[in-house]
Protein backbone atom coordinates (compact mmCIF):
# COMPACT_ATOMS: atom_id res chain seq x y z
CA UNK A 1 0.00 0.00 0.00
CA UNK A 2 2.89 2.85 0.69
CA UNK A 3 4.70 3.82 -2.47
CA UNK A 4 8.02 3.28 0.02
CA UNK A 5 6.91 -0.26 1.26
CA UNK A 6 5.25 -2.26 -1.40
CA UNK A 7 5.17 -5.66 -1.46
CA UNK A 8 5.09 -6.50 -5.41
CA UNK A 9 4.41 -10.51 -6.98
CA UNK A 10 7.04 -12.06 -8.40
CA UNK A 11 8.91 -15.59 -8.99
CA UNK A 12 4.80 -16.67 -8.00
CA UNK A 13 4.87 -20.28 -6.75
CA UNK A 14 1.92 -22.70 -7.91
CA UNK A 15 -0.91 -21.58 -6.03
CA UNK A 16 0.50 -18.31 -5.31
CA UNK A 17 -0.26 -16.00 -2.38
CA UNK A 18 -3.54 -15.51 -0.88
CA UNK A 19 -3.34 -11.34 -2.22
CA UNK A 20 -2.12 -12.47 -5.43
CA UNK A 21 -5.53 -13.86 -5.93
CA UNK A 22 -7.42 -10.78 -4.49
CA UNK A 23 -4.88 -8.81 -6.78
CA UNK A 24 -5.83 -10.56 -10.14
CA UNK A 25 -9.51 -10.05 -9.27
CA UNK A 26 -9.06 -6.30 -8.58
CA UNK A 27 -7.23 -6.16 -11.90
CA UNK A 28 -10.22 -7.30 -13.42
CA UNK A 29 -12.18 -4.99 -12.32
CA UNK A 30 -9.76 -2.17 -12.58
CA UNK A 31 -8.81 -1.11 -16.33
CA UNK A 32 -9.73 2.59 -16.26
CA UNK A 33 -8.99 4.84 -13.52
CA UNK A 34 -5.43 5.60 -12.48
CA UNK A 35 -6.74 5.29 -8.60
CA UNK A 36 -8.22 2.20 -9.35
CA UNK A 37 -4.78 1.10 -10.53
CA UNK A 38 -3.18 2.63 -7.39
CA UNK A 39 -5.96 0.78 -5.40
CA UNK A 40 -4.39 -2.49 -6.69
CA UNK A 41 -1.16 -1.47 -5.71
CA UNK A 42 -2.42 -1.15 -2.74
CA UNK A 43 -4.06 -4.79 -2.82
CA UNK A 44 -0.58 -6.19 -3.76
CA UNK A 45 0.90 -5.54 -0.48
CA UNK A 46 2.33 -9.49 0.70
CA UNK A 47 4.99 -10.50 2.61
CA UNK A 48 5.99 -12.12 -0.55
CA UNK A 49 8.15 -9.77 -1.34
CA UNK A 50 8.99 -5.83 -0.95
CA UNK A 51 10.51 -3.48 -3.22
CA UNK A 52 11.20 0.60 -2.08
CA UNK A 53 10.43 3.41 -3.98
CA UNK A 54 13.19 5.63 -5.43
CA UNK A 55 14.50 8.34 -3.09
CA UNK A 56 13.80 12.05 -4.03
CA UNK A 57 17.55 12.07 -5.41
CA UNK A 58 16.74 9.81 -8.11
CA UNK A 59 14.41 12.62 -10.13
CA UNK A 60 17.11 15.62 -10.17
CA UNK A 61 15.90 16.19 -13.88
CA UNK A 62 12.48 16.53 -13.31
CA UNK A 63 13.51 18.78 -10.02
CA UNK A 64 15.32 20.87 -12.32
CA UNK A 65 12.27 21.64 -14.93
CA UNK A 66 10.20 21.91 -11.94
CA UNK A 67 12.06 24.81 -10.34
CA UNK A 68 12.30 26.57 -13.49
CA UNK A 69 8.83 26.78 -13.92
CA UNK A 70 8.83 28.33 -10.24
CA UNK A 71 11.12 30.32 -11.16
CA UNK A 72 8.62 31.78 -14.18
CA UNK A 73 5.84 31.56 -12.27
CA UNK A 74 7.07 34.91 -10.22
CA UNK A 75 5.54 37.32 -13.19
CA UNK A 76 6.65 40.54 -11.65
CA UNK A 77 9.84 39.52 -12.11
CA UNK A 78 9.92 38.02 -15.18
CA UNK A 79 8.12 41.15 -16.29
CA UNK A 80 10.88 43.28 -15.54
CA UNK A 81 12.59 41.91 -18.25
CA UNK A 82 10.29 40.74 -21.07
CA UNK A 83 6.76 41.58 -20.55
CA UNK A 84 5.74 39.87 -23.95
CA UNK A 85 7.42 36.69 -23.20
CA UNK A 86 6.17 36.44 -19.23
CA UNK A 87 2.67 37.10 -21.26
CA UNK A 88 3.28 34.44 -23.40
CA UNK A 89 4.51 32.45 -20.51
CA UNK A 90 1.38 33.08 -18.59
CA UNK A 91 -1.12 31.57 -21.05
CA UNK A 92 0.79 28.87 -21.32
CA UNK A 93 0.50 27.74 -17.97
CA UNK A 94 -2.71 28.27 -17.67
CA UNK A 95 -3.79 26.40 -20.19
CA UNK A 96 -1.21 23.53 -19.44
CA UNK A 97 1.26 21.35 -20.64
CA UNK A 98 3.50 18.24 -20.47
CA UNK A 99 6.63 17.79 -20.57
CA UNK A 100 8.80 14.43 -21.28
CA UNK A 101 11.55 13.13 -20.12
CA UNK A 102 14.40 10.76 -17.96
CA UNK A 103 13.62 12.00 -14.55
CA UNK A 104 17.31 10.84 -13.46
CA UNK A 105 19.92 12.14 -15.10
CA UNK A 106 22.17 9.08 -15.07
CA UNK A 107 19.21 6.77 -16.44
CA UNK A 108 19.58 4.20 -19.31
CA UNK A 109 17.69 4.03 -21.99
CA UNK A 110 13.97 3.01 -21.20
CA UNK A 111 14.64 3.87 -17.43
CA UNK A 112 13.19 6.58 -15.12
CA UNK A 113 11.03 7.59 -18.17
CA UNK A 114 8.19 10.46 -16.75
CA UNK A 115 5.10 12.57 -18.00
CA UNK A 116 4.88 15.81 -16.29
CA UNK A 117 1.75 17.77 -16.42
CA UNK A 118 2.06 21.77 -15.58
CA UNK A 119 -0.77 24.20 -14.78
CA UNK A 120 -1.39 27.31 -13.07
CA UNK A 121 -4.80 29.40 -12.70
CA UNK A 122 -5.32 32.79 -13.89
CA UNK A 123 -5.22 35.09 -10.76
CA UNK A 124 -6.83 38.34 -12.16
CA UNK A 125 -4.88 41.52 -11.41
CA UNK A 126 -6.94 44.63 -12.37
CA UNK A 127 -4.75 47.43 -13.74
CA UNK A 128 -2.40 45.39 -14.45
CA UNK A 129 -1.34 42.04 -16.48
CA UNK A 130 -2.77 38.92 -14.50
CA UNK A 131 -0.91 36.55 -12.36
CA UNK A 132 -0.91 33.09 -11.31
CA UNK A 133 -2.06 30.88 -8.09
CA UNK A 134 -1.93 27.39 -7.66
CA UNK A 135 0.48 26.12 -9.66
CA UNK A 136 0.65 22.08 -9.67
CA UNK A 137 2.09 19.42 -11.49
CA UNK A 138 0.97 15.71 -12.26
CA UNK A 139 3.49 13.37 -13.30
CA UNK A 140 3.90 9.94 -14.41
CA UNK A 141 7.06 7.87 -13.68
CA UNK A 142 7.85 4.32 -15.49
CA UNK A 143 10.45 2.12 -13.50
CA UNK A 144 13.69 3.39 -12.39
CA UNK A 145 17.11 0.89 -10.55
CA UNK A 146 15.63 -1.67 -8.25
CA UNK A 147 11.87 -0.18 -8.83
CA UNK A 148 10.07 -2.09 -11.07
CA UNK A 149 6.69 -0.42 -10.49
CA UNK A 150 4.88 2.85 -11.61
CA UNK A 151 3.93 5.99 -9.62
CA UNK A 152 1.78 8.96 -9.89
CA UNK A 153 2.91 12.03 -8.36
CA UNK A 154 1.68 15.71 -7.35
CA UNK A 155 3.47 18.90 -6.56
CA UNK A 156 2.92 22.32 -6.38
CA UNK A 157 4.57 25.01 -8.68
CA UNK A 158 4.21 27.36 -5.77
CA UNK A 159 6.19 28.40 -2.53
CA UNK A 160 2.69 29.44 -1.33
CA UNK A 161 1.19 25.82 -0.89
CA UNK A 162 -1.02 23.80 1.62
CA UNK A 163 1.24 20.43 1.11
CA UNK A 164 2.57 18.94 4.67
CA UNK A 165 6.13 19.60 5.84
CA UNK A 166 7.07 16.29 6.53
CA UNK A 167 10.56 14.41 6.59
CA UNK A 168 11.30 13.26 2.64
CA UNK A 169 10.56 9.51 2.75
CA UNK A 170 8.04 9.41 4.99
CA UNK A 171 4.57 7.62 4.26
CA UNK A 172 2.13 10.17 4.44
CA UNK A 173 -2.31 9.29 4.39
CA UNK A 174 -4.15 11.12 1.31
CA UNK A 175 -7.30 10.68 -0.16
CA UNK A 176 -7.63 10.54 -4.35
CA UNK A 177 -10.10 11.68 -6.02
CA UNK A 178 -10.13 10.71 -9.83
CA UNK A 179 -13.37 12.71 -11.55
CA UNK A 180 -16.48 11.65 -10.43
CA UNK A 181 -15.25 8.16 -9.14
CA UNK A 182 -15.33 7.93 -5.19
CA UNK A 183 -12.88 8.95 -3.39
CA UNK A 184 -9.87 6.53 -2.43
CA UNK A 185 -7.83 7.27 1.33
CA UNK A 186 -4.20 5.70 0.84
CA UNK A 187 -0.50 5.93 1.76
CA UNK A 188 1.76 7.59 -0.25
CA UNK A 189 5.28 8.32 -0.26
CA UNK A 190 6.40 11.75 0.88
CA UNK A 191 9.64 13.36 -0.56
CA UNK A 192 11.15 16.58 -1.40
CA UNK A 193 12.84 17.09 -5.35
CA UNK A 194 14.97 20.02 -6.64
CA UNK A 195 16.93 22.21 -5.03
CA UNK A 196 14.03 24.74 -3.85
CA UNK A 197 13.22 20.97 -1.80
CA UNK A 198 9.43 21.36 -3.53
CA UNK A 199 7.15 18.72 -2.12
CA UNK A 200 5.94 15.86 -3.77
CA UNK A 201 3.69 12.94 -2.98
CA UNK A 202 3.99 9.56 -5.17
CA UNK A 203 1.42 6.84 -5.38
CA UNK A 204 2.41 3.71 -6.43
CA UNK A 205 1.00 1.81 -9.44
CA UNK A 206 1.69 -2.06 -9.17
CA UNK A 207 3.19 -2.29 -13.18
CA UNK A 208 4.13 0.23 -16.05
CA UNK A 209 1.25 -1.19 -17.71
CA UNK A 210 -1.23 -1.22 -15.74
CA UNK A 211 -0.50 3.35 -15.58
CA UNK A 212 -0.33 3.33 -19.59
CA UNK A 213 -3.90 1.48 -19.54
CA UNK A 214 -5.42 3.61 -17.28
CA UNK A 215 -4.74 6.94 -18.90
CA UNK A 216 -7.71 9.17 -20.04
CA UNK A 217 -7.05 11.89 -22.79
CA UNK A 218 -8.42 14.20 -20.34
CA UNK A 219 -8.98 14.07 -16.23
CA UNK A 220 -9.01 15.75 -13.04
CA UNK A 221 -7.50 14.63 -10.03
CA UNK A 222 -7.80 15.47 -5.98
CA UNK A 223 -5.71 15.10 -3.68
CA UNK A 224 -6.60 15.40 0.13
CA UNK A 225 -4.67 15.57 3.12
CA UNK A 226 -6.55 15.79 6.50
CA UNK A 227 -9.69 16.79 4.62
CA UNK A 228 -7.88 19.69 2.84
CA UNK A 229 -7.11 19.75 -0.92
CA UNK A 230 -3.96 20.10 -1.21
CA UNK A 231 -4.02 19.67 -5.29
CA UNK A 232 -6.66 20.28 -7.82
CA UNK A 233 -5.50 19.51 -11.87
CA UNK A 234 -6.75 18.63 -14.54
CA UNK A 235 -4.88 17.59 -17.60
CA UNK A 236 -5.64 17.51 -21.46
CA UNK A 237 -3.97 15.44 -23.91
CA UNK A 238 -3.07 12.22 -22.01
CA UNK A 239 -3.09 10.01 -24.69
CA UNK A 240 -0.13 12.06 -26.05
CA UNK A 241 1.59 12.04 -22.84
CA UNK A 242 0.96 7.60 -23.32
CA UNK A 243 2.54 7.71 -26.30
CA UNK A 244 5.28 9.30 -25.16
CA UNK A 245 6.12 7.78 -21.98
CA UNK A 246 5.70 4.05 -24.62
CA UNK A 247 8.46 5.67 -26.81
CA UNK A 248 10.73 6.12 -23.96
CA UNK A 249 9.94 3.02 -22.47
CA UNK A 250 11.57 1.54 -26.04
CA UNK A 251 15.08 3.84 -25.40
CA UNK A 252 13.53 6.67 -27.55
CA UNK A 253 14.32 9.97 -25.81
Amino acid sequence: MLAVELHFLSNRRRGGCPADRALEGAKTMMKKFLWAAVMSAALSATPCRAQAAPQSEAFDVLGSVMDNTQKQLNAKSVLKHNKDDAEAFREKIVAGWWEYMQANSNAKPGEFCAAMFQRAKREPNPGGVDLFKEGMTVTLFGPGGDYRGALLAFSPLDDKNLFPKLQSGQKVLLTLKQGDESPQTLNAAYMTVGKSARPMVAFAVPSIEALLGSIEDATRFEVLYQGRTIANIAWHSGFKARDALKACLKGGR
